[in-house]
């Protein structure tokens, strides 16, 4: 099963703020003018904003639109609750995003019609114990990526069951990038080799796809054929593969003295994400956008492991500098390749030294608040790159001590 919450940040401010219900409302990462809305309401969408507008954009489209800054405390909370829920049923729930989870329900009920009985019953139970306003979509079927492929076919608070005998005139339905997994590059690629259609794969010879686009070809293959690839995993979201922040400026330009502190401003919410998860990066990517343009997006892997702020930031700043070529609107930067921290000393640096020097840092931060301490580059960031919360950001799910629920098959 994949539940997937509908508009959810949007639709938890339209929760707690009753004035806002049945109105059109975006959830911005900032209020500035160019500030973007990472949520928008069923109302707003509806109007034409959705995700990814920009602030002045949206208020030209809608000027009564209600515009809220992103609050992370009050989503998480939320989705504590809401993922509360899903444990009653399985032990087995994968949080997949701040908004949807997989649930392997396996062994716990017996067929279709049993699961259908769960899926209404969890919708149900969200509106009365989290909040009447917020919907869902869930999708059921026999494998993880088929549950997805559901979930989406009916929204908002839609209920698809994908049974085998259902594939093929859902495959007719449906283009290639309807599905989850082919964007317009793999949809590409598969053209040229005359799969214009999802049923054009399904039939595409396994021996084919494997020579021509490689175990990812096949993979994307099998899965389209209803073969489980990949199972439910409650630990994926507990390590992310890569640690990052972003921010849209709220001044437009290519001043690097501007562009320096509020890039060391992400590296210093990244360092402190890495170093907190036990873990050291040996890759940087730093990326921008320009006015008028996409803007780049470079990386560079490290002659060391790296966890310090400003070995970071010395890194992305290098690229930064050496790079831009226009006023920048958007800054990012992000680590890779995260492995655990090791201990091992260096012959010629004393990364012990420097280690316990940024953990006390850290733990002064920790104590007194975010920033009682920080560089001096960061000055006067204060209100630039507030936190913020990702849809694919690791939610905790609480234990469940009680035994399981399971709804009546009557």
């Amino acid at each position: 099963m994949h539940i997937d919450m509908n508009s959810y940040f949007a639709s938890v401010e339209q929760q707690a703020n009753p004035h806002f219900r049945g109105r059109p409302v975006g959830v911005c990462a900032y209020l500035s003018k160019n500030g973007c809305i990472i949520a928008a309401s069923k109302e707003a969408k509806a109007l034409g904003v959705g995700t990814g507008a920009i602030v002045r954009e949206a208020k030209k489209l809608i000027p009564q639109i209600k515009l809220v800054e992103c609050d992370p405390i009050k989503y998480r909370h939320v989705t504590q609750g809401i993922f509360s829920i899903f444990r009653d049923y399985t032990p087995i729930v994968e949080p997949y995003s701040i908004d949807e989870a997989f649930l392997d329900l396996t062994g716990h009920i017996k067929n279709f019609r049993f699961a259908k009985k769960v899926a209404q019953e969890i919708k149900k139970r969200i509106k009365k114990e989290i909040g009447d306003w917020l919907t869902c979509s869930v999708g059921i079927s026999f494998t993880r990526f088929l549950a997805k492929v559901a979930s989406e076919l009916k929204k908002p608070d839609g209920l698809t069951l994908v049974k085998p005998r259902h594939i093929p005139g859902l495959y007719k339905k449906l283009g290639l990038t309807d599905v989850w997994g082919i964007n317009y590059r793999m949809a590409a690629r598969l053209n040229r080799l005359g799969i214009l259609s999802l049923m054009d794969l399904y039939n595409y010879p396994e021996t084919n796809i494997l020579q021509i686009l490689g175990r990812p070809g096949w993979y994307l293959w099998a899965k389209i054929r209803g073969e489980e690839i990949e199972e439910v995993d409650p630990d994926a979201q507990k390590l992310p593969k890569s640690i990052g922040h972003s921010y849209c400026l709220p001044v437009v330009t290519r001043d690097l003295d501007y562009l320096g502190k509020i890039l060391m401003k992400l590296c210093e919410k990244t360092g402190r994400r890495l170093r907190a998860s036990g873990r050291v990066a040996n890759r940087i990517y730093v990326g921008w956008s320009y006015k008028y343009q996409y803007g780049d997006y470079l990386h560079r892997k490290t002659p060391k492991p790296i966890y310090d702020t400003m070995d970071i930031w010395q890194t992305a700043f290098g690229l930064l500098k050496a790079s831009i070529r226009s006023e920048v609107s958007m800054l990012a930067v992000t680590v890779t390749d995260l492995r655990p921290w090791s201990g091992q000393m260096e012959f010629w640096h004393n990364t012990i030294k420097q280690k316990n020097l940024t953990q006390a840092l850290d733990k002064i931060n920790d104590k007194f608040g975010e920033y009682s301490v920080y560089h001096g580059r960061m000055f006067g960031t204060q209100k630039n790159a507030p936190e913020r919360v990702g849809f694919r950001k690791s939610v905790l799910i609480p234990e469940k001590d009680e035994d399981l629920k399971y709804v009546s098959e009557e």
